[in-house]
């Protein structure tokens, strides 16, 4: 069997590996359009906040150690077409300018996704960067050191860690948001608190700002929006991605409108013997019943592999997402597992929700902090469909235990009498997940 691999990074080399594990006789081509391979792309913001000092350190595995398990790499090699007919995949070698073809008795498509660009008059002649490729990050890291004041355009995931982390070099950081909250996966109060320690920080945040051009001014760029005007040294626009499927309109590949391939449990597409992972695919929200567009490393990974053993022969699936997310903004903890109130109720459901403030630990044990949890629940059943986290000790821990819970589908009361461990230093004796469920009656 021959497999070949579009795309070199989490989900692509994933599966390369898995299946030159299950296989040794296997061929495995992997065409990757950058010179970089294998590489935590969610490490990049400490990279350049100087948390991490060895950048080489993101990368999970060289080409050299992938030569050497005969998986054929092929980097600055671009595929611009595939013939799903013929199995023939049409590939532009960046180097020399010239396209190649080559065969496949199954494909994999593990693309990723591209950053999104706001295109406003003045982008073509000014400095703007964006943070999704290693090279993206290789490149900002020499002006970011020569910047004094940098705007970043965006208040998602990727814009708080930027600024965050450049806060943290002294650089005055601002973020323009277009709308009127940050951290728009969170309910609104919520990211209020993001808001607040963003600012409490320094870093200059500017809601409702529709951006309308840029110039440079006097050696800095001059932003202007609807509203203000600002001037910095550096923009890094972080907007979000799009799936990198552009080159597959063609091939008949279901998708939704944005690009994000549709695929079954298997990460089969609609297409045999095409298979998809990663940044590129849309997964299925157990909660919502429906496709959705999340991009995050651990999907990659385990969709990657998903993707080589059904392959194999392996029946394997991927049963899909609850939308588990976590962020350090600050000193605080921010984490988020299934639907949020606001969510809820653009959807119309009958849900309701839960406020707590609890302790992290027992309170006499020093160090104990605060600990913010919502929890949101079906009225009529009081089934757990998600839960919000914020504060400096113990997020990450109890966010999974409420991962687990929302897709097992515990009610309140079964939730309530579990037995958790308890230890001064780790938990009150009522540990505060349990104190919120018993608050649903």
């Amino acid at each position: 069997m021959k497999v070949i691999i579009i795309g070199g990074v989490a989900a692509g080399m994933t599966a390369a590996a898995k299946l030159r594990r299950l296989d040794k006789d296997v061929i495995i081509h992997v065409y990757e359009k950058g010179r970089d391979l294998s590489y935590s792309g969610c490490g990049m913001p400490y990279v350049l906040g100087d948390v991490v000092t060895d950048q080489d350190k993101l990368i999970a595995k060289t080409y050299e150690e992938f030569q050497k398990q005969d998986i054929k790499v092929f980097l600055m090699h671009e595929v611009i077409k595939v013939d799903p007919k013929e199995k023939i995949v049409h590939i532009k070698d960046l180097d020399k300018d010239l396209v190649i073809k080559d065969t496949y008795d199954k494909l994999l498509i593990a693309t990723g996704a591209y950053a999104k660009r706001t295109h406003i008059p003045g982008s073509d002649k000014i400095d703007v960067h964006v943070l999704n490729q290693f090279s993206d990050m290789k490149l900002l890291k020499p002006k970011i050191d020569k910047a004094l004041s940098i705007a970043i355009i965006g208040g998602g995931y990727i814009g708080i860690e930027l600024a965050e982390n450049l806060i943290n070099l002294k650089k005055e950081v601002y973020i323009l948001q277009k709308g009127d909250h940050i951290l728009k996966a969170y309910d609104k109060d919520i990211s209020k608190k993001a808001l607040d320690a963003l600012i409490s920080s320094g870093v200059h945040v500017h809601l409702n700002q529709d951006l309308k051009s840029y110039t440079y001014q006097d050696n800095q760029i001059l932003i202007k929006t609807n509203k203000d005007t600002f001037k910095v040294d550096l923009v890094i626009e972080a907007i979000g991605v799009i799936p990198n499927t552009n080159f597959l309109k063609d091939t008949g590949i279901d998708m939704l409108d944005h690009g994000a391939m549709i695929t079954n449990r298997h990460m089969q597409t609609s297409i045999d013997d095409i298979y998809a992972a990663g940044d590129c695919v849309a997964y299925h929200h157990q909660i919502k019943d429906s496709s959705v567009y999340m991009p995050l490393g651990t999907h990659a990974n385990k969709t990657g592999k998903v993707a080589a053993n059904h392959m194999f022969g392996i029946d394997d699936s991927f049963s899909g997402i609850v939308g588990s997310n976590i962020l350090k903004v600050c000193d605080l903890t921010f984490a988020k597992t299934g639907l949020g109130i606001d969510e809820a109720k653009k959807l119309n459901l009958n849900y309701d929700f839960v406020d707590i403030t609890a302790k992290h630990q027992t309170s006499y044990y020093p160090g104990a902090t605060d600990l913010f949890i919502r929890l949101v629940y079906e009225k009529d059943t009081t089934i757990l469909k998600g839960a919000q986290l914020v504060g400096e000790n113990g997020v990450s821990d109890r966010i999974n235990i409420m991962a687990l819970a929302v897709t097992k589908q515990m009610t309140a009361k079964e939730f309530s009498q579990l037995d958790f461990a308890y230890a001064p230093p780790f938990s009150p004796v009522w540990d505060p997940l349990l104190i919120a469920a018993s608050q649903i009656k």
